[in-house]
């Protein structure tokens, strides 16, 4: 993920692998290996017009207390199905999920689409989706 990471203009510093691994825990299913690889380089990244929630970091629990954990349990959509785990949001109510599947999410990026609680496939993992996000907000700058 170091290769994508100047494409994310977020400078928050990532979390250890103690407090990933504590999230993991209190969700109930092991990140796929490039989120973790993120999440350590950079914790809250803003990706065009996606956040990803963060994961609570230790360090600083104020600036991290509205993370992935509270956003899956405390504040989770009533009809969203129980297989999506949320990991960000654009500001309008759709979502950025991970599938579970036996204990591990899967690496596929899906768009919850809070309107009508349809899922769409947009990308194949976190690094393509990184990278598409990027290329689209590099056209619409070029377009203006």
């Amino acid at each position: 993920m170091k290769e994508v990471r100047d494409l994310i203009p977020t400078r928050k510093i990532g979390v250890g692998e103690l407090d990933i691994k504590t999230a993991e825990e209190q969700i109930g299913a092991d990140f796929p290996e490039q989120y973790k690889e993120l999440f350590m380089l950079v914790n809250h990244a803003e990706i065009g017009e996606w956040i990803l929630y963060p994961i609570k970091d230790h360090r600083n629990p104020k600036k991290t207390w509205d993370d992935i954990v509270r956003q899956n349990t405390e504040v989770r959509e009533e009809d969203m199905s129980k297989d999506l785990i949320a990991i960000g949001d654009d500001g309008t109510g759709d979502k950025l999920c991970l599938k579970i599947n036996n204990g591990k999410m899967g690496d596929e990026i899906y768009l919850w689409y809070h309107e009508d609680a349809e899922i769409e496939e947009i990308a194949p993992n976190l690094k393509e989706f990184i990278i598409i996000i990027s290329e689209e907000d590099t056209d619409d700058f070029d377009k203006e």
